[in-house]
C-alpha cells in the first residue's frame, strides 16, 4: 500500500473509532453542567488532569518503547523480548508507585482515594495495552478499544451519575470500569499473552528501551505543565468555580485535539516506516503544509459556527468559557502541528530532543501563566497556553532543521491565517453578518485549496513506499 493510502487508510480508522464517542460525550455536556456544580466540576477536571503526570511515572514511558520497538520486527523471540521485559519493569514500577499511594492515602485519607486507585490503574493499562496493539500493527482493534472503553464510560456516566445521582464518584468508577473491559479487550484480541516468558527477560532490552522512553517522560509532563498546569494554578488563585468554567472552555479544544492526536498516530507510523525513502523529505514537506492549511481551516469553521449553538450546549452559568474558545482552538492546532513535527524525531529516535523541547514550552506556559493571572484573571491561563504552543512549534521546527530540512510552504499558508483572524473578529463581536461572511470565506478558501492540491495528493497517494516495493 502506498504511503499516502496507508497515512489516509490508519488515520480514517482511528478518527471513526476516536471520535464517534467524543462526539456522543460532547454533546452531553449539557447534561453534566447541569447536574455538577462549577466547583464539582472544576474538581472532577483535576482528576482527569493528574492522569498526564501520573502515567508517565509509573510507566516509564515504556509503552512508546514498546510500540517503536514492535512496528519494524517480525521475529517472535525480540518481540517476546520486547513485551516480556517491559511487562516486569512495569510491575515493579506499579509496585512501588502503588506502596507509595497506599502510604499517602493513609496518611491524609483524601477523598475518593479508593476508586481513584482503580481508575489510575484501569487507564494505566490501557494505555500500554493501546500501543501493543499499534506495535502490532492492530489498529483495527486500537480504534475498536478506543470506541469501546469511550462507549462504556459515556453509557455508565449516565447511569450513575443521571440517573443514580453518584456525582463525581460516578464518574470515576464508570470511567475506571470501562478502561478495564477495554484493556481485557485488548490482551484477548492480540494474544499479547502468549509473548510472555521469563526467559525472554534482556536486561539489554531493558535498558535500551529504557534510554529511549525515559527521555519522553520529561516530554509528557511538559505537555502536562502547558496542557494542565492551567487548572492548578487557577485552582490556587482563582478558586475552583473559574477552573470549572475554564474546563469546559477546553471541551470544545479537547474535541479537536481527538482529531489531531488520530492523525499523529497514523503520521507517527507513516514518517518512522517511511523515513529514508529517497523522496521523504519532500513528502514530509508536502504532509506537512497541508496539515497546517487543514487544521486552521478545520478551526475557522468551529469558529464560524459556534456562536449560534455556543447557549444551547453549555449552561448560562458557564458564559464567560464563551471568550476563551478561540484562544484555545488555536492553541490547539499548534499543539497539533507540534506534534506533527515530534513524530520527525521519533523516526529518528531523537526523544531526548522531544523532551528538551517540550520542557522549554512548559517553561513558557508557567512563567506566562504566573506573569499574567493578577492582571487579567482567567485570560492568562488560555493565552499562555497559546503563546507555549507557538514557542513550541517554532522551537521544534528549527531544531529539526539541523538534521532534516523541513519546508513550509508559506505562500499557500497566508491566506488561512487572513481567514482566521478576521473569523475571530466577527466571533468575539457576535455579527451574525461578519459571521456568515467569515463562514463562506473559509468555505472558498478550502475549495481552492482543494483544487491546489488535487494534483499533489492523488501523486501522494499512487507513491509508492520502498517497503511495499520490496515485498513485491
Amino acid at each position: 500500500m502506498s504511503r499516502g493510502k496507508d497515512l489516509v487508510k490508519n488515520t480514517g480508522i482511528l478518527f471513526v473509532a476516536k471520535t464517534s464517542t467524543q462526539v456522543v460525550s460532547f454533546f452531553l455536556l449539557p447534561l453534566y453542567t447541569a447536574l455538577l456544580s462549577t466547583k464539582e466540576y472544576g474538581q472532577l477536571d483535576i482528576y482527569y488532569s493528574l492522569v498526564m503526570i501520573l502515567m508517565p511515572v509509573i510507566t516509564l514511558q515504556l509503552e512508546q518503547a514498546i510500540f517503536r520497538f514492535l512496528i519494524s520486527v517480525n521475529e517472535e523471540e525480540i518481540i517476546s523480548s520486547v513485551i516480556t521485559s517491559a511487562l516486569y519493569t512495569l510491575l515493579i514500577s506499579f509496585s512501588l508507585v502503588s506502596t507509595i499511594y497506599i502510604v499517602l492515602a493513609l496518611l491524609f485519607r483524601f477523598e475518593y482515594c479508593v476508586p481513584l486507585y482503580f481508575y489510575y490503574a484501569g487507564i494505566m493499562c490501557s494505555t500500554v495495552l493501546y500501543q501493543v496493539c499499534r506495535g502490532f500493527g492492530k489498529n483495527m482493534v486500537y480504534g475498536f478499544a478506543t470506541f469501546l472503553i469511550s462507549l462504556i464510560t459515556v453509557s455508565l456516566n449516565i447511569v450513575f451519575v443521571a440517573v443514580f445521582k453518584f456525582g463525581i464518584l460516578g464518574v470515576i468508577i464508570s470511567t475506571a470500569i470501562a478502561h478495564i473491559i477495554g484493556s481485557v479487550y485488548m490482551i484477548l484480541r492480540t494474544k499479547a499473552y502468549k509473548y510472555v516468558n521469563r526467559k525472554y527477560i534482556s536486561k539489554v532490552r531493558t535498558i535500551e528501551m529504557l534510554k529511549y522512553s525515559v527521555p519522553l517522560i520529561f516530554n509528557q509532563i511538559s505537555s502536562w505543565a502547558i496542557n494542565y498546569s492551567d487548572r492548578l494554578i487557577i485552582l490556587g488563585v482563582l478558586g475552583k468555580s473559574m477552573n470549572g468554567i475554564y474546563s469546559v472552555a477546553n471541551k470544545f479544544s479537547n474535541i479537536l485535539n481527538t482529531f489531531f492526536n488520530v492523525f499523529n498516530l497514523a503520521w507517527t507510523e507513516n514518517v518512522v516506516k517511511n523515513i529514508h525513502d529517497k523522496d521523504a523529505l519532500s513528502y514530509t514537506n508536502r504532509i506537512i503544509t497541508i496539515t497546517i492549511q487543514m487544521y486552521f481551516s478545520l478551526i475557522i469553521g468551529i469558529i464560524n459556527l459556534l456562536p449560534f449553538v455556543f447557549d444551547i450546549l453549555v449552561n448560562e452559568s458557564y458564559s464567560e468559557a464563551y471568550n476563551h474558545v478561540p484562544i484555545l482552538l488555536t492553541a490547539a492546532v499548534f499543539s497539533g502541528l507540534s506534534a506533527s513535527l515530534g513524530s520527525v524525531y521519533v523516526a529518528f529516535k531523537k526523544t531526548k530532543n522531544v523532551g528538551i523541547t517540550t520542557v522549554i514550552s512548559g517553561i513558557v506556559n508557567i512563567g506566562v501563566h504566573f506573569a499574567l493571572i493578577y492582571f487579567i484573571g482567567l485570560y492568562a491561563a488560555s493565552i499562555s497556553t497559546l503563546v507555549s504552543f507557538i514557542a513550541l512549534f517554532v522551537y521544534r521546527y528549527l531544531n529539526i532543521q539541523k538534521f532534516y530540512k523541513i519546508k513550509i510552504s508559506y505562500s499557500k499558508c497566508i491566506l488561512v491565517f487572513a481567514i482566521l483572524i478576521f473569523s475571530w473578529i466577527a466571533y468575539v463581536v457576535k455579527n451574525p453578518i461578519l459571521i456568515i461572511a467569515g463562514l463562506v470565506l473559509n468555505l472558498a478558501n478550502i475549495a481552492w485549496m482543494f483544487l491546489q492540491s488535487k494534483a499533489e495528493i492523488m501523486s501522494i497517494l499512487k507513491r509508492r513506499s520502498k517497503n511495499a516495493e520490496n515485498k513485491k
